[in-house]
């Protein structure tokens, strides 16, 4: 590829693939010097000021990656991404107003958004204090991924903080009737979201069925490393 850009040095194809390529292998340096020869020929370039932004943010760089976005906007870019790219570098500039709207926009522009992103979105919202709405995003989020673990354990989390515990409570129950193969690791996870809460004792039961799920499966399956440091983990919580 560096060939053939040395026999079409304006290539923005060629430029974009390879800035890709550099941030895939971590050179940070390789990467934006790319993205930035787009910018001299092409100041408007909106998927190279989009892929600017990012690079900038992921490598602390949180001032021009905002200055990029800037850019990216003001030649009337508006693609999903974009929004997202903006949300994630207002989180970080501790804008969180402006990090949940972006989000919202996201997700209405984006066609399939993921579940991860739903979680994070969700999480942004509720930086803003409407744990109402959090927990709607993680509930449209479960229609469209209803056997996402983490968007279930969102739900209950959020209903533990708005005070709903009998929802709460129902939603870990469905969870683990969906999956029994984990239930050791899934009343760990709820003891720890129980204890984040403020639900101590609640956290304890939970924890004393992790270790007692644990227990009970076969001793290959407890010899298994992942499974042995979840193990002490239980046993850490249990602690006094």
């Amino acid at each position: 590829m560096t060939k053939r850009l040395e026999e079409e040095p304006g290539n923005t194809e060629l430029l974009l693939r390879r800035a890709t390529l550099h941030r895939a292998h971590e050179d940070y340096a390789a990467s934006k010097a790319d993205l930035l020869a787009i910018g001299r020929d092409s100041p408007g370039h909106l998927e190279a000021l989009r892929n600017l932004a990012r690079l900038e943010r992921e490598n602390g760089q949180l001032a021009d990656a905002a200055a990029a976005l800037v850019r990216y906007f003001a030649h009337e870019g508006h693609a999903a991404e974009a929004f997202r790219e903006k949300a994630r570098l207002d989180t970080l500039l501790d804008l969180p107003e402006s990090a949940a709207k972006a989000w919202q926009v996201y997700l209405e522009k984006a066609e399939q958004p993921t579940a991860d992103e739903f979680v994070e979105a969700a999480k942004a919202i509720m930086a803003t204090k409407d744990g109402a709405a959090a927990h709607r995003l993680v509930l449209r989020g479960l229609e469209r991924y209803p056997s996402s673990i983490p968007l279930r354990q969102d739900v209950a989390s959020l209903e533990i903080q708005l005070g709903r515990v009998p929802e709460a409570e129902q939603s870990f129950a469905a969870l683990r009737e969906r999956y029994p193969t984990l239930l050791p690791r899934l009343h760990y996870q709820e003891g720890t979201l129980w204890l984040e809460g403020g639900h101590p004792q609640k956290a304890r039961g939970s924890f004393q069925l992790a270790l007692q799920h644990f227990d009970q499966l076969p001793a290959n399956k407890q010899s298994q490393p992942g499974l042995q440091t979840l193990r002490g983990e239980i046993l850490k919580a249990l602690q006094p």
